[in-house]
């Protein structure tokens, strides 16, 4: 079964000057796929991994190259062409993605980057984009444990971080205080849940919390003093700025790892920094 708006694979049925005809069943019959889409030797009988889009004929075309936001997903795109009817967005293939003029939130200008939603229109047989994405937001209250691993898309400013969208479904925020690495509107990253809020938007941190982040702060700690003869001028009262760019972490995440390390005997906190102990790991190797 064939999927328009997705990646299929399909099989080669013939070859032409101008390139490879696809097996698209009896619906779609062959489908076109560019011969300067391919830069590997495909044969007759091959099968082929491509996305499936549609011309403005509603002919089914293929490209092998993936759309830099896939439909049902949320992203950042440029628009190349603006209308009355609508705006042509760059989306990473040859055929350009239009946005109808109705789906539009505010003007929009050649060159400028848009927050958008792609999907499949049923109605027109048309990948389509919209900036209306609230309409695509999961309103049901996620169900995600501490810790779980997300995929986060930086899509506005709050004076207390950054608004996010989670999986591609639902509202979130990554605070300030948080943030330990650059980040910019239209990114998207890994990141691992905080909290799951009533109102269902969830605390999103851009590190583990808890155990699992001291446990990899910690072998990053005894790391560096080793790498600087057993001992780091950097200790509890040290700047957090500081503790950031050294370890990438919070001020508290790293007193709490000191803590662990202290509490084990691997290291010593002084006045102007740690210390590194006798490092039981290594005597364990001799």
């Amino acid at each position: 079964m064939l999927n328009i708006g997705e990646m299929n694979m399909l099989k080669v049925v013939r070859i032409g000057k101008p390139g490879y005809y696809l097996d698209g069943g009896e619906d779609e019959g062959e489908i076109f796929l560019p011969k300067t889409d391919v830069h590997t030797d495909v044969a007759v009988g091959d099968e082929v991994k491509v996305f499936l889009y549609r011309n403005a004929k509603r002919n089914a075309l293929a490209t092998t190259h993936e759309p830099s936001v896939m439909p049902g997903h949320f992203g950042y795109l440029t628009a190349d062409q603006v209308s009355t009817y609508g705006a042509l967005l760059d989306w990473g293939i040859s055929q350009p993605l239009f946005m109808p003029s109705r789906e539009w939130k505010t003007r929009i200008r050649v060159g400028g980057n848009y927050l958008v939603y792609v999907y499949y229109d049923k109605e027109t047989e048309q990948i389509i984009a919209t900036m209306h994405t609230e309409r695509y937001l999961d309103q049901t209250q996620p169900a995600f444990p501490m810790n779980q691993e997300v995929s986060v898309l930086f899509t506005g400013t709050h004076p207390l971080g950054y608004k996010v969208i989670v999986d591609d479904a639902f509202k979130g925020m990554v605070y300030n205080n948080e943030i330990f690495e650059y980040v910019e509107i239209g990114m998207r990253t890994t990141g691992y849940v905080k909290y799951v809020r009533a109102d269902g938007k969830i605390d999103v941190a851009l590190q583990k919390q808890g155990l699992s982040v001291v446990n990899t702060i910690d072998d990053l700690i005894i790391s560096e003093l080793k790498r600087n003869d057993g001992f780091l001028p950097v200790s509890d009262k040290s700047d957090p700025d500081e503790i950031a760019d050294r370890f990438g972490c919070s001020k508290k995440a790293f007193k709490k790892c000191i803590g662990v390390l202290y509490k084990h005997r691997r290291i010593a906190i002084e006045d102007d920094g740690i210390r590194l102990l006798n490092d039981k790991s290594d005597d364990n190797k001799d």
